[in-house]
């Protein structure tokens, strides 16, 4: 039987009490996860605080962005591995090969998670004013544990999930070293390996966009917009080019073989006084072929794939100045 993680069935089993599509459930659950703690923070004070002037706003957007990343990473590992064992199915079947589905690397996934764990324990104990609290939990006050425990819980799962995200798009990838040859002008060969990156993509751009509130300051607009651009472009662009690399480089392999058999035909027939009518015939057929050849793309990606990548970047820009625009609100009832 195929291992598959609790947080996955649990979603499952969450989406379908809910009858709604997983994405929907996803995003009750992230939105449900934040709301709740956006109460705790009003009910233990922290939001009176924030708008009395007493304590940062972070005290505030660093809990309910903390437990927003709770309710979405394990919605997002979840997508991004369905989608990957899609996507290999269908490559699998579109080339022919022989490949085992791929099954959760549980174990790794695990130890990558007890070390998000520890990095972001000790990322607090770095911050805290007083670090010797932390080795007394009974000690520990309402407004101290609750961002701490949603600080370690998210740091198991965007540790995991940032460690599927590679894990997953170099399975991909590799499925592209077993491809022997294809019809290069053939293009929805390639768009599973596409879509991969797309998906991908948006995981990480909505992940990135959700955390900014952590390590941005909504105070400098112009730096954080520059900085959120250069963050969700970059995290875009490996999510996006990661999966594909491996068919890049046989699309350009390939696509490097056939025009040179095709203009190694062609310059045996240029010759007009040894080519027949048949040889003249070829020749129109195999230029008309070195043209289409030379159109084709090294990567498995369209226009559109581009354009929704830079939605998702846009998208995510959106977030942070909503964030902005939270924290303008916050100064305005500040006393």
């Amino acid at each position: 039987m195929t291992f598959r993680p609790l947080t996955h069935r649990a979603f499952e089993w969450f989406a379908s009490t809910l009858s709604v599509p997983p994405v929907i459930a996803g995003i009750v659950c992230s939105l449900g996860f934040g709301g709740i703690a956006l109460w705790i923070t009003v009910v233990i004070g922290t939001v009176a605080n924030v708008t009395a002037g007493i304590v940062p706003s972070i005290a505030v957007r660093a809990p309910v962005t903390l437990y927003m990343m709770v309710g979405y990473l394990p919605m997002a590992a979840y997508y991004l591995f369905v989608w990957t064992r899609n996507h290999q199915a269908t490559i699998v079947r579109c080339f022919a090969l022989q490949s085992s589905p791929i099954a959760f690397p549980r174990l790794t996934a695990n130890w990558i998670g007890a070390l998000g764990i520890v990095v972001m324990y000790f990322s607090f104990l770095h911050e805290s004013e007083d670090p010797f609290l932390l080795l007394a939990p009974w000690r520990w006050p309402v407004g101290f544990a609750f961002p701490l425990v949603g600080l370690v819980i998210m740091g198991w799962f965007n540790f995991r999930f940032t460690y599927l995200l590679i894990w997953t798009s170099l399975a991909i990838s590799r499925t592209a070293q077993q491809i022997d040859y294809f019809n290069l002008l053939d293009t929805s060969l390639v768009k599973p390996y596409a879509q991969q990156g797309v998906r991908a993509s948006l995981l990480a751009v909505v992940s990135l966009s959700i955390s900014a509130n952590l390590w941005l300051d909504p105070g400098s607009p112009a730096a954080g917009t520059a900085t959120s651009v250069v963050m969700l472009s970059v995290a875009a662009a490996i999510a996006l080019f990661l999966p594909t690399w491996g068919i890049h480089q046989r699309l350009r392999t390939l696509k490097r073989d056939e025009l040179k058999q095709v203009r190694v035909a062609i310059e045996s027939r240029r010759n007009p006084a040894s080519r027949s009518i048949d040889d003249a015939q070829h020749l129109r057929a195999d230029l008309a072929l070195e043209r289409r050849l030379d159109e084709v793309s090294e990567w498995p990606f369209d226009a559109g794939s581009y354009g929704r990548v830079a939605l998702y970047i846009m998208l995510g820009l959106g977030s942070w100045v909503g964030a902005a625009l939270v924290e303008r609100l916050l100064e305005s009832l500040s006393p």
